[in-house]
């Protein structure tokens, strides 16, 4: 299937492409930051679901997920299929989507910055995660803009 998104065009095998997201749902992670993305992704930005499902996409199903802050995460797709052409950058709602080629056949769509509200029972600033270390900030934050030029990113 030719998805055509913006300037950028897609190949995608979108029956391959679920059957991975649905494995990595069905064995995802179980921290609290995982949970709170799980429960809370779809009611704070409900246009994202549809937007994933186009390349055959669950949202409960990334190959990664980061909490970049406590409150702010984002999250890797593996997709099944290429990036035909490459265009400008890609914002959903003020989410930048940024696709990215991987091995042979697939290619990942970057999912973020999210916020999302807290809905775990443990209060964020007592969970312990990558994101509370200001060492894995400083990393994320380089690696935001790389991907996205300062003028670019949204706040």
């Amino acid at each position: 299937m030719v998805i055509h998104l913006a300037d950028w065009i897609f190949s995608v095998d979108r029956e391959a492409t679920l059957s991975h997201t649905m494995l990595c749902a069905s064995d995802h992670c179980l921290c609290a930051y995982c949970r709170n993305y799980y429960e809370t992704v779809d009611s704070a930005h409900p246009s994202l679901r549809p937007f994933l499902e186009r390349f055959g996409i669950v949202p409960e199903g990334p190959s990664e997920l980061m909490p970049l802050e406590p409150t702010l995460m984002a999250a890797a797709y593996r997709v099944t299929g290429e990036i035909l052409r490459t265009g400008s950058p890609i914002h959903l709602n003020g989410i930048p989507i940024r696709p990215e080629s991987a091995e042979s056949g697939t290619f990942f769509l970057w999912v973020g910055e999210m916020e999302l509200p807290w809905n775990q029972p443990e209060p964020v600033e007592d969970v312990i995660s990558p994101a509370n270390q200001p060492e894995f900030l400083d990393c994320m934050a380089k690696k935001m803009l790389e991907w996205y030029p300062e003028d670019e990113i949204l706040s």
